[in-house]
């Protein structure tokens, strides 16, 4: 790897020797930015910066350093580079930002020089959008290079000074004519005829100013024969703004064709009127000449910028080679060629500074570029035959057996020769994909090493903390034992002894001020204990000789069951006491035990037999056990309650089991009982929720029947009804405290309804009824408290000649709502709808006959009412003695003859025909003026019975003889 390392090169920008770090800004690429702006804003030369700063492009970084730089040159530079950047972009929104730092700094002029020459319209456009300065607002009208940019700036000018110095300085046509058009005052348009650079601007100034001066001067008296008439007039003038107008087309060809067009209309309106004013037509023809030299100057100036780009292009052909050359070089020989380039480079003459940042860049990119190409070709060859040797080498250490961690840190001491010659697998592509094989290889192992080494760290570090977890919380209890404390501090010292790996150097030092805090607590408390085990020690050596002179004393106890029962309870002390000094403890416990055995041996059959006898009690409450499990899970629960509280009862009759199953048998049998005893209880909580559920229900459809117990919509109802019957049947029991209840309102409300549904008919017709019965009620209810008296046969005075009270208020109103209602109140059978009838009627009559005089003028004024039968009863009879009297009836003999007498009449069988249909029309038109009588005769209103009653008897019998004639005539 010499060869590789000698070939990579150092980083430059960082040497010791200012020049040094001022040639290398020239060989940074794209990727090392950070490293470029480090050396724009803190390197401590002022070269070093300045070299640096001719390689950025980001505008605000380039406006910091122009504001901040302690150097001029280097803000200097800073500022070309803006100006070069605003100048070459085509980007709106760049040159948007670079404009912006150049007026935040004050540079007018570079911003200028944008609006004027930048690279594309829109580019100009934006630029001139973010100025408000007058004067470079003025300037750039004057100057830029495009008729868009140049119009654009001029409108944006307010000032009218500047507006006047472009129509005086302008050398554009468009620009200062259109100022031109923005000035009214006759001096300035006295100086602009005089002064005004551009030629057409001047004569359209003459123009404006003569036109001035005529409009104030008094018109001639003309011939009536020479006038134009007003629509000629507004013609020609039309005729003349359009020419006037194309002096502002900044297009040539545009205001060719338009002038053009305009020239040949004028010539059609001089053909098609009389007379032309004089004046109009010297107009028409200045406005022409006019824009003739404003086309033929836009012309020119077309032509002056096209030249002046071809030159540009033309000056910037030999650089643009010399750059095409560098990009294309390769080879061994491209070394002595790219030097023999730079050095043509350096002899060319100085470029503008539209375009000298653009090329500069694209040559320092493309030297830095073959630079780059060279090295790589350099490192190629170099890697060429390494890549082989590695290839192999790692192949062999992914493929040993040699332990895990081993192969991992070989591997890692060959990683940084694998990253450099991988970079170069071109040169050597088969070794290249045996490398990547075989790093991938030693990749994973480096995982599966890395996962496997996680693992055990992550596992050392949860057992140590599990370890401080254990000591702290030891060491912060209230009481220890002293074979805690030992077995703590006795962890603390090999876990602190050890060195097994952990995730951090943050997580071992935790553990070891945990671990040292902890033993700095634990190590007096255990000091302690300590001693004080040593007294107790001392201590219970006294209380062990005498309880070895109590177990001796056993021997000749009489009662085994005393002698068995003392024996246990000195055992038990005997386990309290077991610590004494080693010496004396040993002696001890031997003449403890010695004594024991004897004992023993007395008390063992009588022990035996208890033992026996507890066995019998166990095997007993094991069965009381399985049996109460048997039962766990029934769900008859008031005859399983009761079994199982007889197995409580038996069970407390039991004695004693076998020592150590006292407390398993027992709660093997409680949780038999207590799971039967917790269903039961869930099981009534569920029933209970059940109920009310259902209940719950049963109330719904309740209310739902309480509901549909009136209605009238018969079968819809029944059908529901016997739907919720149905429902009904499906939910379930309630609690029996209501079911009763509930039950009896569900069937009164659907007895309610049905009881109605079978007598509908009489349901429906009181429903149909009642409303023509409020109406009469309402009627009857208006009479005076005496209308009994004209009930019995008053005449016309109500009470038999008493006094009559006053008419209610509205009476009328009143009496016309309710016979309006009456129209619409629903039918009824014919003899109840005829009570109805006579009723109503007889209610109307006493109401009109009591007070006549609050009807008078109305459709009810009893006196009309009596004028209005009278006349209809005399046009029906009217219509019956108006009709032909009928014959006897003739013989068909006869009826032929006086048929062939109408036809010889009318010399025609169709004369007969025509008398018959006239004879059967007259007969149609009487019966239904016949009925229409009748139907006015039904609307009228009431009047006394003694008038009604004759005029109603004329009337039908009137009515019954035109029928009947009728009926005889067909």
């Amino acid at each position: 790897m010499g060869i590789l390392e000698k070939l990579r090169p150092l980083p430059r920008w960082k040497h010791a020797d200012p020049a040094v770090r001022a040639a290398s800004v020239y060989d940074l690429g794209a990727d090392e930015a950070e490293a470029l702006l480090a050396l724009a804003r803190e390197d401590a030369e002022a070269r070093v910066r300045r070299a640096a700063v001719t390689r950025l492009d980001d505008p605000r970084v380039l406006g910091d350093i122009a504001r901040t730089d302690p150097d001029e040159d280097v803000r200097a530079e800073a500022i070309r580079g803006l100006a070069g950047l605003a100048a070459e972009t085509e980007d709106v929104t760049q040159a948007g930002v670079v404009v912006r730092q150049l007026v935040a700094l004050g540079r007018m002029k570079e911003v200028v020089l944008i609006a004027r020459d930048g690279a594309t319209v829109e580019v100009r456009g934006a630029v001139v959008d973010l100025l408000d300065d007058a004067k470079s607002l003025g300037s750039i009208s004057r100057h830029a290079q495009d008729g868009a940019t140049r119009l654009r700036a001029l409108a944006r000018v307010t000032d009218p000074e500047e507006v006047l110095g472009v129509a005086l300085k302008s050398e554009h046509t468009d620009a200062a004519v259109a100022a031109l058009e923005r000035i009214s005052d006759p001096e300035a348009l006295g100086a602009i005829a005089q002064r005004a650079r551009n030629k057409v601007a001047a004569r359209r100034g003459r123009m404006r100013l003569r036109a001035t001066e005529e409009a104030a001067r008094p018109a001639p008296p003309q011939d009536a024969a020479l006038r134009m008439r007003p629509e000629d007039r507004e013609r020609a003038l039309a005729l003349l703004r359009r020419a006037e107008g194309l002096v502002a087309l900044s297009d040539p060809e545009v205001a060719a064709a338009s002038l053009a067009e305009t020239r040949l209309a004028w010539a059609e309106f001089q053909a098609d009127v009389d007379h032309i004013a004089p004046g109009h037509a010297q107009q028409f023809e200045a406005a022409s000449e006019a824009a003739r030299e404003a086309i033929a100057e836009r012309q020119r100036e077309r032509a002056a910028e096209q030249e002046r780009a071809n030159a540009l292009a033309r000056e910037q052909a030999d650089r643009v080679i010399i750059c095409q050359r560098i990009e294309g070089l390769s080879g061994p020989e491209a070394a002595d060629r790219i030097a023999e380039l730079k050095v043509q480079w350096d002899r060319l003459a100085p470029m503008p500074s539209e375009y000298a940042a653009s090329l500069n860049r694209r040559f320092q990119d493309a030297c830095r570029a073959f630079e780059d190409r060279e090295r790589r070709r350099m490192l190629a060859q170099a890697a060429a035959g390494r890549l082989e040797t590695l290839a192999t080498e790692l192949e062999q250490l992914g493929a040993s057996d040699q332990p895990l961690e081993e192969i991992v840190a070989r591997w890692r001491g060959l990683r940084r020769d694998a990253d450099v010659l991988r970079e170069h697998a071109e040169a050597n592509p088969l070794a290249a994909d045996r490398l990547e094989r075989a790093v991938a290889a030693l990749e994973e192992k480096e995982h599966q090493h890395q996962q496997v080494r996680a693992r055990q760290e992550q596992d050392n570090l949860k057992r140590l903390q599990q370890i401080c977890r254990q000591v702290e919380t030891l060491a912060a209890a209230d009481q220890i034992t002293l074979k805690a404390g030992d077995r703590a501090l006795r962890d603390i010292r090999t876990t602190l002894e050890e060195r097994v790996p952990l995730p951090s150097k943050k997580d071992r030092q935790e553990v070891q001020v945990r671990l040292e805090a902890a033993r700095a607590t634990l190590g007096p408390r255990v000091q302690e204990l300590r001693d004080a085990d040593e007294w107790q020690r001392w201590a219970n050596l006294q209380v062990q000789e005498e309880l070895c002179r109590g177990m001796e004393a056993l021997k000749a106890e009489e009662n085994l069951e005393t002698s068995s029962r003392r024996m246990r309870e000195l055992q038990a002390r005997w386990k309290q006491v077991a610590l004494a000094p080693r010496a004396q403890g040993e002696a001890m416990w031997r003449r403890f035990k010695t004594a024991q055995d004897d004992v023993f041996a007395r008390t063992s059959a009588h022990m035996a037999a208890q033992n026996e006898e507890r066995h019998a009690n166990l095997a007993r409450k094991q069965a009381f056990s399985e049996r109460a499990e048997a039962l766990a899970d029934s769900t008859d629960w008031v005859r399983t309650a009761t079994e199982i509280q007889k197995l409580q009862a038996e069970w407390k009759t039991v004695g004693p089991v076998t020592r150590g199953h006292e407390k398993a048998v027992w709660e093997r049998f409680r949780a038999a009982c207590d799971r039967f005893f917790t269903r039961r209880q869930q099981d009534l909580k569920r029933r209970k929720d059940d109920w009310s559920a259902n209940l719950a229900r049963k109330e719904a459809l309740c209310q739902r029947a309480e509901a549909l117990a009136d209605s009238t919509e018969w079968e819809v109802a029944a059908g529901q009804l016997k739907q919720l019957q149905a429902e009904w049947k499906t939910i379930g029991p309630i609690r029996k405290s209501k079911s009763e209840a509930v039950w009896q309102r569900f069937r009164t409300a659907c007895d309610r309804f049905f009881d109605r549904y079978k007598h509908r008919d009489q349901v429906d017709l009181q429903g149909k009824a009642a409303p023509r019965e409020a109406i009469i009620r309402e009627l009857e209810g208006l009479l005076p408290l005496h209308r009994a008296g004209l009930r019995d046969g008053g005449a016309g005075v109500p009470g038999g000649g008493a006094e009559v009270p006053p008419a209610p208020d509205n009476l009328v109103s009143t009496i016309h709502e309710a016979r309006a209602r009456w129209q619409h109140a629903p039918e009824l059978p014919r003899q109840i709808q005829q009570d109805f009838a006579a009723r109503y009627h007889q209610a109307l009559g006493r109401l009109v006959a009591t007070w006549p005089a609050a009807f008078a003028g109305s459709d009810l004024d009893p006196e009309n009412t009596r004028k209005r039968m009278e006349k209809l009863l005399a046009r029906v009879e009217e219509l019956v003695s108006a009709q032909p009297k009928p014959q006897a009836p003739l013989s068909p003999a006869e009826l032929l003859a006086q048929q062939w007498r109408e036809r010889l009449a009318a010399n025609t069988m169709t004369g007969s025909r025509s008398a018959a249909e006239s004879e059967d029309s007259r007969w149609r038109a009487a019966e239904q003026e016949v009925r229409n009588a009748q139907a006015q005769w039904m609307r009228l209103g009431p009047v006394p019975p003694e008038v009604a009653g004759p005029l109603n008897e004329r009337f039908q019998r009137a009515c019954r003889r035109f029928y009947d004639q009728r009926r005889r005539a067909s």
